[in-house]
């Protein structure tokens, strides 16, 4: 089923969409559980498991997280066969998981393969970033459907949100200190940081959109997991400042979150189709 947005009548720049009666609320016990599990496979990761068998326990299940979601996204948008707007946008969705794939395998074979060379910054990031630009594709492909204009304070939103997050980031990194000086991971970290914001950003203004359809709650679960997604990736890109980041860190914990909680909105809204 689609939702189709009306048009106020009192203005065109504020389109509103029909409230579907179907319910697809959260199962609370689901997301418990996500929380519970990454915390006790943080807690394996770091205490039970042997160092050597950890980072390789941890890599794996760090290339096959966003597998899974890129899975389900190809599955959703085969479901949307037919309607070609959907069906591109959750193509783009499941090709920047995809994209965050291969990443972590990059990742991966750089670490534990060839220690000689590091594995950030790399060839790695290039596959990283991509997932911005389309994550972004999703979400902008379903906002100019539902929603053709955005009024004011969301394109404002849109602009202050990221700035004040590279903010933050750069405050974590010692800018303004007096023993700072700013280095390459500093500025390469603050590209990652930026678009991740961004990306987020613009996810938030599709949630509000969508909260009233029956894509609501699956809206607000992705909106949620990208959330995680963005405090792990400013979080990463402030360790690396300091060289200071492993697989066993704790920053791991909001990637897995984050990407268990896409994987859980892409199954629901596969279900509600």
């Amino acid at each position: 089923m689609e939702l189709k947005p009306i048009i106020n009548k009192k203005t065109l720049s504020q389109p509103e969409i029909v409230p579907d009666k179907i319910k697809s609320p959260f199962n609370y016990k689901i997301l418990a559980g996500i929380i519970t599990s990454v915390i006790i496979f943080h807690i394996m990761i770091n205490v039970v498991i042997v160092p050597e068998d950890a980072e390789i326990t941890a890599s794996i299940f760090s290339v096959f997280n966003p597998f899974i979601a890129s899975i389900i996204g190809f599955i959703v948008a085969f479901r949307y066969k037919g309607a070609k707007i959907f069906q591109k946008a959750y193509l783009a969705l499941s090709v920047g998981f995809f994209a965050i794939f291969l990443g972590e395998i990059t990742y991966f074979a750089y670490d534990l393969f060839i220690p000689d060379i590091e594995p950030y910054p790399s060839i790695a990031d290039i596959f990283f970033f991509a997932q911005y630009p389309l994550i972004l594709t999703h979400i902008i492909i379903n906002m100019r459907f539902f929603s053709p204009k955005l009024n004011k304070i969301s394109k404002i939103w849109i602009i202050i949100f990221p700035i004040s997050i590279l903010t933050s980031y750069a405050m974590l990194s010692g800018f303004g200190l007096d023993d700072f000086e700013p280095n390459f991971d500093f500025y390469y970290g603050a590209i990652f940081v930026y678009a991740s914001s961004l990306t987020l950003s613009v996810a938030i203004i599709g949630a509000i959109i969508f909260k009233e359809g029956v894509i609501g709650k699956v809206w607000l679960l992705l909106v949620i997991g990208i959330l995680c997604n963005t405090i792990g990736d400013t979080w990463y890109y402030n360790l690396e400042v300091f060289d200071q980041y492993d697989l066993g860190h704790p920053v791991n914990l909001f990637w897995y979150a984050g990407y268990w909680l896409v994987i859980y909105a892409l199954i629901k809204h596969r279900n509600i189709l």
